[in-house]
């Protein structure tokens, strides 16, 4: 059925669901290829000063700012790395860095992934049923999407 799949994941409880889910595809059809995608919001929201929001004044971040958001990246990876080991699975692992919803769209699009595994509410923790990211790749993307919750 599905030949490639990209799940992406922010660390939240619902993505990680979304990687046990899709590990269990590889398990079931071991032909499948399962890579996992982090994406780090590396954007305005987190190098324009509040009081800047309006202006294209930019601020670098701290060293120790760009090295948290590295080791959340790593961590994040790494705990999915090890779920996948312990099923006896192969994965593939890589990060991007942009608006998360159009770099997971755009990579599932170039990669040619039959299906993206997202979490349905990730750490932005919205009101709605998906959360933003969840809802926009569901919109954009023109193949399969399995929501998790």
């Amino acid at each position: 059925m599905f030949k490639r799949v990209l799940v992406a994941t922010d660390g939240s409880s619902a993505s990680e669901k979304a990687v046990e889910i899709a590990l269990k595809l590889k398990l079931q059809n071991p032909e499948v290829e399962v890579v996992v995608l982090h994406v780090s919001e590396a954007s305005s929201k987190t190098m324009v000063e509040p009081s800047l929001e309006q202006s294209s004044k930019l601020v670098v971040l701290p060293d120790s700012t760009r090295m948290s958001l590295i080791r959340e990246k790593d961590e994040i990876l790494e705990k999915a790395r090890i779920v996948a080991e312990e099923m006896g699975v192969k994965i593939k692992l890589f990060s991007r860095t942009g608006e998360p919803a159009s770099v997971i769209v755009n990579e599932a699009e170039k990669g040619e992934y039959d299906l993206i595994v997202i979490g349905g509410v990730g750490l932005g923790r919205s009101s709605r049923i998906l959360g933003s990211v969840a809802s926009r790749v569901v919109n954009n993307f023109k193949g399969s999407v399995l929501v998790v919750r």
